[in-house]
């Protein structure tokens, strides 16, 4: 019998803990059933031009524009070629950051909100099955980030910034809830607590969807 895929994605700002989760999820899913595929991804996914920039560019406001169609273009790519073939072989997915991000950020950039959401219509884009957002303090995810790497990239150092970036993710976490059909079925996390018990929740979670359990 082929098995049903899910696409699972986590979001949150910088030092929200996204890339941990997918891991953690992963290894409990492996727990759960050593014959479960599992395909750990992120975005951005394969374009260096999104790289360069974020690298290069110390303005946070500079070309929200671009940089939007930059990560859709590149969505589009990773759904075609990872996420949709994965998914249609039976695989759980679990990507690190998708469509609320570009939401958020280029939002937090100048882009208007309905502008974004435009962008991603009619682009043969999945909507996930399900979205954990990751909500923590922006103290506590930028204690994360020294603590991981030291350094501050360009948006997480501007403190407004971030404080617009945690009122777009508000904004479009309660978007998801009045309409699904947007970001799909979106799950606040309380983060702020030990990486045990936040995996634990994500697991009960998660299991609600998962039909070979």
């Amino acid at each position: 019998m082929q098995r049903r895929g899910l696409f699972i994605v986590f979001e949150g700002i910088d030092g929200s803990g996204t890339s941990t989760h997918v891991h953690e999820l992963d290894e409990k899913i492996e727990e759960l059933d050593k014959y479960q595929d599992v395909l750990r991804t992120h975005e951005p996914w394969r374009n260096k031009e999104i790289i360069k920039k974020l690298q290069e560019d110390s303005e946070v406001y500079s070309d929200g524009l671009e940089m939007a169609e930059l990560y859709i273009d590149d969505r589009v790519e990773h759904v075609r070629r990872v996420i949709s073939p994965a998914k249609k072989a039976g695989m759980i997915v679990l990507c690190s950051r998708y469509k609320m991000s570009t939401c958020s950020f280029q939002w937090a950039q100048g882009v208007p909100l309905h502008q974004l959401l435009s962008m991603h219509e009619d682009r043969g884009l999945l909507t996930p099955d399900l979205t954990f957002f990751l909500d923590v303090p922006k103290k506590v995810a930028q204690e994360r980030i020294r603590k991981n790497r030291k350094k501050l990239e360009k948006f997480e150092k501007n403190s407004e910034f971030i404080d617009k970036l945690i009122n777009n993710y508000e904004v479009l976490v309660q978007m998801s809830k009045a309409d699904p059909r947007i970001f799909g079925k979106v799950i606040r996390i309380n983060n702020n607590r030990e990486i045990e018990d936040v995996a634990e929740h994500i697991y009960q979670e998660f299991l609600k969807i998962y039909p070979y359990k």
